[in-house]
């Protein structure tokens, strides 16, 4: 049983071909090193599931926090019509949404450590964690940064170029989104909805952690790779303190960190827009402490 949407996987492929071929439209984005995995990533979830597999892979820093398209590889919205990040090529194949990667990872890959646990109960119990990215948290996640950060990016960003980034954003909502919490900022109506789904995810894992080790049970699995982002980016904005009372989640975050694999995908990785995060962050940190204080 498996999460992995085929039609979307069937729509990515159809690419494949062509990015497989040396000589053709693609042509810019074989200058990667040809090993095993390729992988166009900033700093995510399925760098550090690549770690925890101990595959082979390559990376290019695709940013798209500065809003200008132009900067992007050559390719890259072919390959990804939606323009986001991350992408996966492997053997001929393109696969976006971090989610769906760490388990593509898991099947295409048995014989590496394996991060899905053996019981049914803790697989359907992983899965439903990983449920909660898509069910608003990452949306969640895109409004804190652009609130915070990214809109300051955008405006020191020429005119016709943030237009052409919109242009090429083919998802409506983050696109309106975007362009909401660009205008207003801390202002943005979006903004607290946000601040409280994450504060309602963080008291769900620290009630969980109280009972298990790891989100899904006792084995650490794609589920908890899948969040500890979520909590190593609010960490870059310099929000821990919001959470001092989620003592169990607390703890948990501290032994992820203190894994091989997180010190290779995150802490050795690198940050582009690491020390605007933690500057803005720290401007921001009264508005976003009482709208994670003020009641839903």
């Amino acid at each position: 049983m498996t999460t992995i949407n085929q039609e979307e996987i069937q729509k990515f492929s159809k690419l494949a071909d062509e990015w497989w071929d040396a000589n053709g439209k693609f042509k810019p984005l074989h200058a990667f090193n040809p090993i095993r995995i390729k992988y166009i990533i900033d700093k995510c979830n399925s760098h550090f599931g690549l770690e925890e597999k101990k595959l082979e892979w390559h990376s290019e820093i695709v940013d798209t926090a500065m809003g200008d398209a132009s900067k992007r590889p050559e390719g890259f919205h072919k390959l990804n019509p939606k323009g986001l990040i991350p992408l996966l090529v492997h053997d001929k194949f393109a696969l976006p949404e971090s989610t769906l990667i760490l388990e593509y990872l898991e099947e295409a890959f048995p014989e590496h450590d394996s991060l899905t646990p053996k019981s049914p109960q803790d697989r359907a119990r992983m899965r439903l964690w990983m449920r909660r990215i898509e069910d608003g948290i990452h949306v969640a996640s895109r409004t804190i940064g652009v609130c915070i950060v990214n809109r300051f990016i955008y405006k020191e960003v020429d005119k016709s170029k943030l237009q052409d980034y919109y242009m090429k954003m083919r998802d409506t909502t983050r696109k309106n989104n975007d362009q909401i919490n660009t205008e207003l900022g801390l202002n943005s109506p979006l903004l607290k909805p946000a601040i409280h789904a994450f504060k309602k995810l963080f008291q769900d894992m620290d009630d969980q952690l109280a009972n298990t080790p790891w989100l899904s049970g006792h084995d650490y699995t794609i589920a908890d790779i899948s969040l500890v982002v979520y909590l190593t980016r609010m960490t870059s904005f310099q929000m821990s303190p919001l959470w001092d009372d989620f003592t169990f989640l607390r703890t948990w975050f501290d032994k992820i960190r203190d894994r091989d694999a997180y010190k290779s995908a995150v802490d050795d990785w690198g940050d582009v827009t690491g020390e605007r995060r933690r500057q803005n962050g720290i401007e921001a940190f009264e508005t976003i402490k009482n709208y994670w204080n003020e009641d839903s």
